[in-house]
C-alpha cells in the first residue's frame, strides 16, 4: 500500500510528468495572473473613474408595460367641458401674464393667432398676419395706456428623437441648431388693436446666443429676461446646446428697449471650472444648467420692490435681490432635495396671490419643474412649496402628490402612457378677477390638467383633473412625446380653465371654483392689483353692448 503510494509519489515526480505539470501550471499560471492583473488594473481605474467609466446618462429603458397604441380615451373627474377648438393652442402659465381685453372681449395668444375666449362656449382664432406673438408676455403699459406684448426670440428648439436621442452631443444635430440665422432676443409690439399687430423693436440679446425663452413683462419699467446673450453659457442637457441666465432691460420705451445688467451662476459659464466642479451633475450630460423661466418679480423694482423668484434647473431656486437694479444678487440659494438627473427641477416659479381668506398661504411660491423625456426616461419630479417669509432662508413647506391613472385606464402607472409624464405649467399670475389663493391648476402633460387645494401648504390635495384623448401617430414620435396638456389659464371671475394642447384648446370648470360664467363678462379687476391698471381707459361705450360704462359700474 504505501509502495503503490510511493510509486504514485515518484510518477508525479518522473521527468515527463513534471513536464505535463509544468505545462498545465504554467497555463493555469499564466491565466490567473493575467486576470488578477486585469482585475487589478480594472480595479485600480475604478478608483479614479467609478465603476463604469464615463457613467450612464438619460435616457432610461423603455417600462416595459409602455403602450404600444395611444389611447384614445379621454377621462374627466369632477370638472366639465364645455368648449374644444382644433388647431391654435392657448397661451397660459409659459409666460405668467397672457390676457389681452378690451370691454367684454377677452383673447389668449395662441399658434399664429390669437384666441378670442369671450364667449367660452365658441372659442374663435383671430388672425394676426405676419406677426409671430407666440408665447408672449400680454400687458397693459398703464402710461403709455397701449397693450404691449413682449415676444421671445431665438433658435427653434431641435428636439431629441429617436435619430438623434442625445440631441446635442450628436455632431449633427448640434451643428443644425448653431446654424441659426433669425433674432436672438425680444421682439416688442403694440397689439392695442390685437388684429393688426405693430411690430415696436427687434432687441438682439446677442449673436451666438440662445436668444430667449420664457420672460418677464407686467407692464412696467423693467422686463427680466430669460437669456443666452453668447454661446459661453454651458448647457449640460441634450436639448439645448447652451444655457441661458438672466438679463434685465429698461422697456421704459418699448420701441428703444435698453440692457441694465446681466447674472449667471458662478460656474455657468465656460472658463469656471472650479467653480462648476462644485456641482454634483457636472459634466452628466442630463442636468438642465440652465435659467427656462425668468424670475417672478410680485412687486415692481420702481415701486418700491426688492426680490424676485426664480430658478435656474439643477442649479437650484433662487432669490433674488434686485435692490441695485445694475448689480442684480442672489439673497439666497435652494438647491432640490434630490440628486436627479435629466429635466429641469425649476422651470417656472410661481409667486402665490394672497387673499384675505388664507393668511397662511403668505409669502408662499411654487417651484415647478418640468420633464423631458418621454415615458418615464428620466427621474420624476415633483413641484414643491416653498416658504420665502424670510428671503434668505426660503423653506421647502410641501410638495404635491404623484398623480395616479383613472381606474379603467389600460396603464397602470402614467409613465406607460406614452410621451412626457410631469409638470409642465401653472396658471397664470397675472389674470382677471380675484385669485383664491388655495386653489393650484397645473398641467402634467401626459397626466392631463390637475386642479388641487393647497390650504394646507404641507399636503396638498387634488380635486379635480381632465386627461385629453390622445392623437397622433406611434409611427410619428414628434406627434405625441410631448403627452397632452401643455399651458393653462385661469380666468377667476368667470370661473373658467383654459387648457392648451399640441392639438388645440379646451374651456373647461369644476365645482371647485364654482359656477361657471360662459357669457362674455368685462374684467372688473385683475389678481394683481398694481396690473393691468387703467387698460379700459379708452373702450369706447359700444363696447358694452349699448351700455355705458358708468352704467356696468353701478351694476
Amino acid at each position: 500500500m504505501s509502495g503503490s503510494g510511493t510509486s504514485g509519489g515518484n510518477a508525479r515526480n518522473s521527468p515527463g510528468a513534471r513536464d505535463r505539470l509544468s505545462r498545465r501550471a504554467l497555463l493555469k499560471g499564466t491565466l490567473a495572473a493575467a486576470g488578477a492583473g486585469v482585475a487589478s488594473a480594472i480595479g485600480l481605474r475604478a478608483q479614479v473613474t467609478g465603476v463604469m467609466p464615463g457613467g450612464g446618462t438619460v435616457p432610461f429603458r423603455l417600462p416595459m408595460g409602455a403602450l404600444d397604441y395611444l389611447d384614445p380615451k379621454q377621462y374627466v373627474h369632477n370638472m366639465e367641458i364645455h368648449a374644444h377648438v382644433s388647431g391654435p393652442s392657448i397661451s397660459g402659465g409659459e409666460p405668467l401674464m397672457a390676457m389681452w381685453a378690451r370691454g367684454a372681449q377677452r383673447m389668449l395668444p395662441g399658434d399664429g393667432a390669437f384666441i378670442d375666449i369671450s364667449d367660452a362656449r365658441n372659442p374663435v382664432a383671430v388672425s394676426i398676419g405676419e406677426a409671430r406673438i407666440g408665447k408672449s408676455c400680454v400687458a397693459y403699459n398703464t402710461k403709455l395706456k397701449k397693450w404691449i406684448a413682449l415676444e421671445s426670440a431665438g433658435p427653434p428648439l431641435p428636439r431629441h428623437t429617436p435619430q438623434y436621442p442625445h440631441g446635442q452631443y450628436h455632431k449633427e444635430w448640434r451643428e443644425k441648431a448653431l446654424a441659426f440665422k433669425g433674432l436672438r432676443g425680444i421682439r416688442t409690439w403694440d397689439i392695442t388693436n390685437p388684429a393688426k399687430p405693430v411690430l415696436l423693436q427687434e432687441f438682439n440679446t446677442g449673436e451666438t446666443g440662445h436668444g430667449t425663452h420664457t420672460n418677464f413683462y407686467d407692464g412696467g419699467q423693467y422686463a427680466f429676461l430669460d437669456c443666452g446673450w453668447d454661446d459661453q453659457l454651458r448647457m449640460e442637457n441634450p436639448q439645448r446646446p447652451m444655457s441661458n441666465a438672466l438679463m434685465i432691460v429698461d422697456v421704459s420705451d418699448p420701441a428703444n428697449v435698453k440692457e441694465v445688467s446681466r447674472w449667471w451662476v458662478p460656474g455657468q459659464r465656460y472658463g469656471e471650472e472650479a467653480e462648476y466642479k462644485k456641482y454634483w451633475f457636472a459634466g452628466d450630460q442630463s442636468s438642465w444648467t440652465s435659467m427656462h423661466g425668468a424670475p417672478s418679480v410680485p412687486v415692481r423694482i420702481e415701486d418700491g420692490g426688492r426680490y424676485g423668484y426664480g430658478g435656474l434647473g439643477h442649479f437650484g431656486f433662487f432669490v433674488f435681490d434686485f435692490s441695485d437694479i445694475r448689480k442684480p444678487k442672489p439673497a439666497a440659494h435652494l438647491m432640490y432635495d434630490f440628486e436627479t438627473i435629466g429635466g429641469i427641477p425649476y422651470h417656472t416659479v410661481y409667486p402665490v396671490v394672497p387673499d384675505a381668506a388664507h393668511p397662511q398661504l403668505r409669502n408662499l411660491v411654487i417651484g415647478v419643474p418640468e420633464t423631458i423625456y418621454a415615458d418615464c426616461r428620466e427621474p420624476f419630479k415633483s413641484p414643491i412649496i416653498i416658504d420665502v417669509k424670510d428671503p434668505r432662508n426660503p423653506r421647502v413647506v410641501g410638495r404635491f402628490p404623484r398623480p395616479k391613472p383613472p381606474a379603467d385606464a389600460p396603464y397602470a402607472d402614467f409613465c406607460m402612457a406614452r410621451g412626457r409624464f410631469g409638470t409642465h405649467n401653472i396658471q397664470c399670475w397675472l389674470a382677471p378677477g380675484a385669485s383664491r389663493s388655495n386653489i393650484v391648476v397645473l398641467t402634467w402633460f401626459a397626466a392631463g390638467i390637475r386642479v388641487y387645494d393647497i390650504a394646507d401648504p404641507t399636503q396638498p390635495k387634488e380635486l379635480a383633473w381632465f386627461v385629453p384623448a390622445r392623437d397622433g401617430s406611434m409611427d410619428n414620435y414628434m406627434s405625441w412625446y410631448r403627452g397632452t396638456s401643455e399651458d393653462v389659464f385661469v380666468e377667476w371671475d368667470r370661473n373658467l380653465i383654459w387648457l392648451g394642447t399640441h392639438e388645440g384648446s379646451y374651456c373647461l370648470s369644476t365645482p371647485a371654483l364654482g359656477k361657471p360664467v360662459l357669457e362674455p363678462r368685462r374684467v372688473e379687476r385683475w389678481t394683481v392689483p398694481h396690473g393691468n391698471v387703467g387698460w379700459d381707459d379708452q373702450t369706447s361705450a359700444r363696447a358694452y353692448f349699448g351700455r355705458s360704462l358708468s352704467q356696468l359700474q353701478g351694476e
